[in-house]
């Protein structure tokens, strides 16, 4: 938990207990705080709760604004900038209330979050520790932010739905791994027993990690899709790309080094060094500038220099963790929240620009090595394609019909195809030949659920356009199997194709 040493406190105490404690952590936020606090101001319940604002050495009038236009509000003011997860501590120590609140200081809450957040917390849930909330991105009336948080076999964490369209997939509650800070809600007792935030993060990851160890020791996390707030994602954060591709995986490697069972690294610990590289090449291949191509295999190295100097903390964390366990890894999986799949998150393309999910801008008039389902573009889909659908863990895939292609160009030549598979044929195994402009090269049973095939190429791929089909020997008809009122011809469900 955070320290009060470097923190000046303003604040205005009210007479009544309040049985919720809404902390803020702020920088910079001036333009964004009086929407945020005035959201606040218009909730719809008669429930008493308080709102505490760490601002976190700031240096414009963040702190102005709230001791003059809103003094219901408690004020902490860290002397120097300490990082969102160690501000969300120093807000946490001082919260009366028995549930805390965490908002970013650039959301915006329907009237009734606090209502149906605290309906959820208060009911009689066995082990509810934490509430996710139904995030939309602001600007965007129906493109979802989070809908809460799951984590895959390799650490990669993503916001269920993230910049997909909002659709009756998201209408109910569900188990999660983790709530997404930008409008959560925990238990004050489960927080302070977890210890807090892990101030070593400062920003990314410390939501996932809080969420992953509360998992581990026994709590649920829900998702309550009544609960809505807007965010105007990344506007404190900022989207510099080699920056926060460097945080991202230098945090999700601390997470997995804390979190994961010993036999589960061991299981998936090849698959976390060619992943790790994969990433960097995708990079590499995504539009980036000379000088970004320079610089990332530094930023890369950076990450890992960093979890190694640390790694005596981590291995004491670690143990920490271990010590307290109560549910594993396969329980987890079992669960839905820690889901068996291998490779980069699934993530929907940016509507803010051209980009993906981390804000990375690419080109969508250029084909690459790989087509993800969740941001492909037209141009690389062939004929035999339907609409795309997400899964209720937040996964985008397209079903191919009895056969279906996708385009892909590569500058250099290529030994690997790597299909991930979300559903095949609900009876059994669904066969599939696969061909590289029209000469088989491989067959491969796709079992019905998440599964990666690595399919190595005996003949190179050549640089240039390529034509990848995949065609299914014994597709489906659910009219027919599974009895629904769908009349479409099936092959298997498609996350992901590429050349590696």
């Amino acid at each position: 938990m955070g320290t009060r040493s470097d923190v000046e406190k303003r604040s205005m105490e009210t007479e009544e207990r309040p049985l919720a404690s809404v902390v803020i952590a702020n920088f910079r936020g001036e333009t964004l705080l009086a929407p945020c606090l005035d959201s606040l101001r218009a909730q719809d319940t008669d429930l008493p709760f308080e709102v505490i604002v760490v601002d976190d050495g700031s240096d414009d009038g963040s702190a102005e604004i709230v001791t003059s236009r809103y003094p219901e509000v408690k004020l902490l003011v860290n002397r120097r900038n300490m990082g969102p997860a160690a501000a969300k501590n120093v807000g946490a120590a001082e919260a009366r209330g028995d549930y805390i609140a965490f908002l970013d200081n650039d959301v915006e809450l329907h009237p009734s979050w606090m209502k149906y957040m605290l309906e959820a917390m208060t009911a009689d849930h066995d082990g509810l520790g934490a509430c996710a909330s139904h995030i939309m991105l602001n600007g965007h009336s129906t493109v979802l932010n989070s809908t809460g948080g799951l984590i895959n076999m390799l650490g990669y964490a993503w916001d269920r739905g993230i910049f997909n369209e909002d659709s009756r997939t998201y209408s109910y509650s569900q188990r999660v791994m983790y709530a997404c800070t930008a409008a959560m809600m925990i238990k004050r007792g489960v927080f302070e027993e977890l210890g807090g935030f892990d101030e070593r993060y400062r920003y990314l990851f410390e939501d996932v990690d809080l969420g992953w160890r509360m998992n581990i020791r026994g709590y649920r996390v829900a998702y309550e899709p009544r609960a809505v707030a807007r965010h105007l994602l990344s506007s404190t954060m900022g989207r510099r790309r080699l920056r926060n591709q460097y945080l991202y995986e230098r945090n999700r490697l601390r997470a997995l080094i804390k979190n994961m069972e010993r036999e589960t690294l061991r299981l998936v610990r090849k698959e976390l060094v060619f992943w790790f590289g994969q990433r960097m090449r995708s990079e590499m291949e995504s539009g980036l500038t000379a000088r970004q191509k320079a610089v990332l295999p530094l930023r890369m190295a950076q990450a890992l220099a960093w979890n190694l100097i640390r790694l005596p903390d981590t291995l004491r964390l670690r143990k920490e963790v271990a010590d307290t366990r109560v549910v594993s890894d396969l329980e987890l999986i079992s669960a839905g929240v820690l889901c068996p799949q291998i490779g980069e998150p699934p993530v929907g393309l940016d509507p803010r620009g051209n980009g993906n999910g981390n804000g990375i801008g690419i080109d969508e008039r250029e084909l690459g090595t790989k087509v993800e389902m969740a941001r492909a573009k037209p141009a690389a889909l062939g004929p035999g394609w339907y609409d795309p659908e997400t899964d209720v863990r937040g996964v985008s895939f397209r079903w191919t019909a009895e056969s279906a292609s996708v385009y892909l160009r590569s500058g250099r030549r290529r030994r690997q195809l790597c299909i991930r598979t979300v559903m095949a044929h609900p009876d059994g195994l669904s066969r599939v030949a696969v061909r590289i402009d029209g000469r088989q090269v491989s067959t491969f049973e796709a079992p019905n659920g998440y599964h990666v095939h690595r399919i190595p190429l005996t003949h190179p791929v050549e640089p240039g356009l390529r034509e990848v089909e995949l065609r299914v020997e014994n597709p489906f008809r659910p009219r027919d199997t599974l009895r629904v009122e769908d009349r479409r011809t099936l092959g298997i469900a498609v996350a992901y194709v590429g050349l590696h």
